[in-house]
């Protein structure tokens, strides 16, 4: 991965937008381009997350990892950014969350989200107002103002068009964010995998056995995994509404397991027959854990595909490999242990 991967062209100068009273820019305009806004530096915080955004994009489109090119990208800003690059607020379209969302804790920051109807595998090689959108939320944590990829509200009413509008999802993030942003949740990613769903959707995908099937499929698994729970898995529902919010942020706190087993919060939560939400503390950190689940599924469906046991490990083994992991873990209190002969775990 170069350092050129991660940054878009149009904020880096490598393109630029097209001339003014153009087909193109006309069509920009429209879609939430402002050419009056200050050029976002690519390595501000801001700048780094698009760049972000657009290699997950990309990466997860050529390798196959989506439908088509669905999904969608959240980040939680740390800091405010400058008023030069954000339409004033006045001239920025006003909506309302859901009456079941209310996010007093994120009074007054910008949340980056990309759009609704936005292609991830396009936010690498188009200007970021194209497809992203910088979201503030108003004192109340009911409203909120679109401050980023949208026309002006008086562009709107002279072009008589309706405005972008952030990923329909989108209140899903903001209470994610108001409940966890501060515990490494900065940032979160929703793919929809091809082959994480066509297993959920085979006899391996019975909820109380897709966990345990990618399990023991794969060893590293449990060893990252187990400790936060593995995935936390919402039952199908229709997507984009409050319920499925409110199962996503129990199962990513954990409360659904015993108090003993709730030493970290989850990494991954899949809606089952529709896609993971992972979380991070940036877009890189959150695409891992979902790439990583999206890679042991496609191995294990082509395995499945070719009459090969994809059950690689039963449970006997990967208690062995956690007690095995476990043990190297600890530190010796003498020297002398290092001279004694160690049980073998591994006897399989």
């Amino acid at each position: 991965m170069s350092e050129f991967e991660l940054e878009n062209t149009y904020l880096t100068g490598s393109q630029s937008p097209p001339p003014d009273k153009s087909y193109r820019h006309k069509e920009w305009c429209k879609r939430g381009y402002q050419p009056s806004l200050a050029q976002i530096c690519p390595d501000s915080e801001i700048g780094t997350i698009i760049g972000q955004m657009g290699w997950v994009g990309s990466h997860s489109h050529s390798h196959g990892y989506l439908w088509g090119s669905a999904g969608n990208l959240g980040y939680l800003l740390q800091k405010r950014i400058s008023e030069n690059h954000l339409l004033p607020i006045s001239h920025s379209p006003r909506y309302q969350l859901p009456p079941a969302i209310v996010v007093q804790n994120l009074a007054g920051r910008h949340v980056l989200l990309s759009k609704s109807g936005c292609r991830l595998d396009m936010i690498a090689i188009e200007h970021p107002s194209l497809n992203i959108t910088v979201l503030e939320v108003e004192d109340d944590g009911c409203h909120y103002r679109m401050r980023l990829g949208t026309p002006s509200i008086q562009q709107l009413n002279h072009m008589k068009i309706e405005a972008p509008k952030p990923t329909s999802e989108f209140f899903h993030y903001m209470l994610i964010f108001d409940r966890l942003g501060d515990n490494g949740f900065n940032a979160l990613v929703h793919l929809q995998p091809k082959f994480l769903n066509l297993i959920s959707r085979s006899e391996h995908g019975e909820p109380s056995r897709f966990y345990n099937f990618l399990r023991g499929y794969e060893p590293e698994t449990p060893l990252i995994y187990d400790q936060s729970g593995g995935i936390g898995l919402v039952m199908e529902k229709a997507p984009g509404i409050p319920d499925l919010s409110f199962e996503s942020l129990r199962l990513f706190t954990g409360e659904d397991l015993a108090e003993n087993n709730r030493s970290n919060h989850r990494h991954v939560v899949y809606w089952i027959g529709h896609g993971t939400f992972s979380r991070g503390t940036d877009i890189l950190d959150a695409y891992r854990h979902a790439e990583y689940f999206e890679a042991a599924a496609r191995m294990a469906w082509e395995a499945n595909q070719k009459s090969i046991n994809a059950q690689a490990y039963t449970d006997d083994i990967v208690s062995c490999i956690m007690q095995e992991f476990q043990k190297n873990q600890e530190t010796s209190s003498s020297q002398d242990s290092f001279n004694q002969p160690q049980e073998n775990l591994f006897n399989y």
